[in-house]
Parts: C-alpha cells; sequence; structure tokens
C-alpha cells in the first residue's frame, strides 16, 4: 500500500531527526490512509521533538482515537504530559501502555519519576527498581543517587 511507503520514509527521516520532513511524509500517509493511527502517532512525536505541544497532543489523541492498541502512543503521550507537569494524566498513560507491554522500562522509569512528583514514593520505588532490573540506566542511576538497591 502507497501509505506505507510514505510513512516508512517518514519514520526514517524521524530517526535522522529530520521532524519538518518527517511531518510531510507522515502526512501524506495519513491523507491516503486516515485511519492510520500509528502514523498520527509518529507526527506526534515529530510535533513533541519540534516542541510544538499542542499539535504532539492532537496527534497522540487521533491516534488513540483510531488504534487504542497503539502502547508506544500511551508512552509518548505520558512523556509530553510528564513534561506539562500534568503528572496524574502521565501515571495513567504509562499504565496504559504497562497493560500492553509489561516489560516496557521507560514506562516503569517515567512512571516512577511521575510518582515521586505525586508524593508516592512507595510506588516510584517500586516502578524504578523493576525498570532498573530490566536493566533502564536511568532508573539504576536515579536509584543509586538515593542508596537504595535494586
Amino acid at each position: 500500500m502507497q501509505d506505507h511507503h510514505y510513512f516508512e520514509t517518514g519514520m526514517r527521516l524521524l530517526q535522522k531527526n529530520d521532524c519538518q520532513n518527517a511531518l510531510k511524509y507522515l502526512s501524506i500517509a495519513t491523507d491516503i490512509n486516515p485511519q492510520f493511527g500509528e502514523a498520527y502517532g509518529y507526527m506526534g512525536v515529530a510535533y513533541y521533538t519540534l516542541g510544538m505541544w499542542q499539535d504532539a497532543m492532537d496527534n497522540y489523541h487521533k491516534a488513540l482515537s483510531l488504534d487504542s492498541s497503539l502502547e508506544k502512543v500511551y508512552f509518548f503521550r505520558g512523556v509530553l504530559h510528564a513534561q506539562l507537569a500534568h503528572y496524574q494524566e502521565a501515571v495513567k498513560d504509562f499504565t496504559v501502555a504497562l497493560e500492553w507491554n509489561n516489560y516496557f522500562d521507560d514506562a516503569y522509569c517515567y512512571r516512577g519519576a511521575c510518582r515521586a512528583f505525586l508524593n508516592d514514593q512507595k510506588g516510584a520505588i517500586s516502578d524504578l527498581r523493576f525498570a532498573a532490573q530490566l536493566g533502564n540506566r536511568i532508573a539504576q542511576k536515579m536509584l543509586n543517587l538515593r542508596g537504595i538497591v535494586w
């Protein structure tokens, strides 16, 4: 299908951090197939990287309205919520991402950090420990700084 060609080209550009051109190709993919949730999700990533947070959020919402099984989009939206200090919303999104993939170490790490901001220290340590055990270096460093064995 033609939409996948534009999607794959957009993804290659996104991986090269060429977000402006990635958006052009991903947008063509969604023009061809308006139900292409994953393409909207990665458009959100491009907008996030460009600091266009409302556009990122709009695309994350669109992606999830089309395909609620996109665990990475829940993760991406959670990261944006965390950036905006919407910690409760971020925790919800990371939790959904983890329901789809319970070995998603970055989601545990981010959820742990957000739980710390919400003063849920027990939940924060639990998430960070699990992320650390899965090999997440950021979680390992965060626990090491607190002197917490993981």
